[in-house]
């Protein structure tokens, strides 16, 4: 049977198929027949026996397509996910054998990924400073956070501060950085005394991330690396490619199945009663990353603004404010639903 790139969603997956086609016609698995660039299904045996090895039947997990789908996306719908799968499985003789069979990941990869839960009860009820780093080194999380993402050459990210009256002129370009470790407070990255650069890649997040309301009239900075410099990120945001990882793709599961877990937790909104030892799981992450890479900070989804991404640099010092502007908030508008 043949299929062709519009049965996925994974860029490098569909890349291949259409560089590696010898043929055009109908795709098997597409519904609306049109004229598509093929290859056989079996070409691509290799790479799903490979990323099926990543599961396992279980009666307490969920179907092997709602699985992937769910974490992978792999498919560009459910049906032709079922179909392709029901194809694959059949060729492979596999002990799962078809799409809905109920699936967890193998051992290795919860027993690496689950580690993030553990750790984050440790972190704040038991042992804070003194936690085993020994596994970490088991679990090879550092390998995890090796791959780095650059910033791109002249890219401009924003950071903003509520004025506290209205007399208040705009902040000047030195008061736009990072706080004084005497009045750097925890945040979701740093801990208290350890400033840390905050800042976003739109100017609209930073609206929301100091959580300005109705007549607040804010300064917002546009920073740019210094000349010469290469910021390097963590970036718990980044959608890789399965297929492009096929060699690897044991440790590629773990790795990002892992970031997904810390990066909802960077996400997640602090509401003004929670405690904030909420905050300590991801500062220890952020300390384990710049102790043991070369990265220069991480990047984030925004916890407040839908799309928005956040940057936190460990240090200021390849970042320069080149200019602050002054605003006014005119609208703020408020979503709610019954609890």
């Amino acid at each position: 049977m043949n299929v062709c790139s519009n049965c996925f969603n994974d860029s490098d997956l569909k890349r291949f198929i259409e560089s590696n086609s010898s043929s055009r016609g109908n795709c098997n698995f597409c519904e609306i027949k049109v004229d598509s660039e093929l290859i056989s299904i079996d070409e691509l045996l290799d790479f799903f026996a490979e990323f099926l090895n990543s599961f396992e039947e279980s009666d307490d997990g969920v179907s092997l397509l709602q699985l992937i789908d769910n974490d992978w996306g792999l498919f560009a719908n459910k049906d032709k996910g079922h179909s392709i799968l029901a194809e694959v499985l059949s060729k492979l003789g596999s002990t799962i054998d078809i799409p809905t069979k109920n699936v967890v990941y193998e051992h290795e990869i919860i027993e690496s990924t689950s580690f993030w839960t553990l750790l984050k009860e440790d972190l704040k009820w038991e042992r804070r400073f003194l936690t085993n780093l020994n596994l970490f080194e088991e679990l090879r999380w550092d390998k995890f956070f090796a791959r780095n993402n650059s910033l791109p050459d002249g890219e401009i990210l924003f950071r903003a501060r509520i004025h506290s009256n209205d007399a208040q002129v705009a902040y000047n370009l030195n008061e736009m950085g990072s706080p004084s470790k005497e009045k750097s407070s925890a945040g979701r990255a740093n801990p208290q005394g350890i400033p840390y650069l905050y800042l976003s890649t739109s100017e609209s997040t930073t609206f929301y991330e100091t959580r300005a309301t109705y007549l607040d009239e804010v300064s917002v900075a546009k920073f740019v690396a210094k000349k010469g410099e290469v910021i390097s990120l963590v970036d718990f945001t980044e959608s890789l490619s399965l297929f492009l990882n096929i060699e690897n793709i044991k440790e590629y599961v773990k790795s990002v199945l892992l970031k997904k877990s810390i990066s909802a937790d960077l996400s997640k909104p602090l509401r003004r009663y929670d405690s904030e030892l909420e905050y300590i799981p991801t500062q220890f992450i952020c300390e384990f990353i710049r102790s043991l890479s070369d990265a220069d900070g991480i990047m984030f989804n925004s916890s407040l603004h839908v799309g928005g991404k956040n940057i936190v640099l460990f240090k200021e010092n390849k970042m320069e404010c080149i200019e602050v502007l002054t605003y006014r908030v005119t609208d703020v508008k408020i979503a709610h639903q019954l609890i």
